[in-house]
């Protein structure tokens, strides 16, 4: 189980632009304003470990020794934890949908090796009939059905990123500028 947490860590942030620390454990203690600010996110599927790091407010690390579980076992089968993963990547992360257009190019590039290595074969006389072009076709056809998918991707990725209730930005704190702030312009409160 730690193997496969600090696994996921690591590939979320490489997936995702929001750095979640890694090793880190689910309990945390967060101020006030953080608190308000992941109040007014209207997100469904919360994953709250990536939210608070997407705030952006300053973290900090409490260094403890983990004891030993004296009793029971873990409520936390790899069945939930495979979807933990798959939620906090999909809620932060357009790759999987991009991995599409990615192995539509792989299939293609591969039929157009294989085309080189059947016209080459064809020049040799060692084909066997119908073989060939139907493989080649097969997989030109699927790599291109692959792109057309992760074009489709790529627009419903950016679909998804646009109608999430995350706001652009989050601002902490106005200095010099409570005057101009219009009442209902959801600034902050005196």
């Amino acid at each position: 189980k730690l193997f496969t947490a600090s696994a996921f860590y690591r590939l979320i942030n490489r997936l995702t632009g929001v750095q979640i620390p890694v090793d880190v454990g689910d309990f945390r203690l967060i101020s006030r304003r953080v608190a308000d600010q992941l109040r007014h996110l209207r997100e469904k599927d919360r994953f709250v470990r990536g939210l608070v790091s997407w705030l952006g407010y300053r973290q900090t690390g409490v260094t403890y020794n983990r004891e030993a579980r004296h009793a029971g076992e873990t409520k936390y089968p790899y069945r939930k934890m495979i979807k933990f993963a798959l939620d906090g990547i999909t809620s932060f992360s357009t790759v999987p949908l991009k991995l599409a257009s990615w192995l539509g190019y792989f299939a293609s590039g591969l039929a157009f090796v294989y085309l080189l290595d059947v016209l080459i074969q064809k020049l040799q006389g060692n084909t066997v009939q119908g073989w060939a072009t139907t493989m080649v076709a097969l997989l030109f056809l699927g790599g291109v059905q692959l792109v057309c998918l992760g074009i489709m991707g790529e627009y419903l990725g950016r679909v998804f990123t646009e109608v999430k209730p995350r706001p652009m930005y989050v601002v902490d704190e106005l200095i010099g500028l409570r005057d101009a702030v219009p009442a209902d312009s959801g600034g902050p409160e005196d």
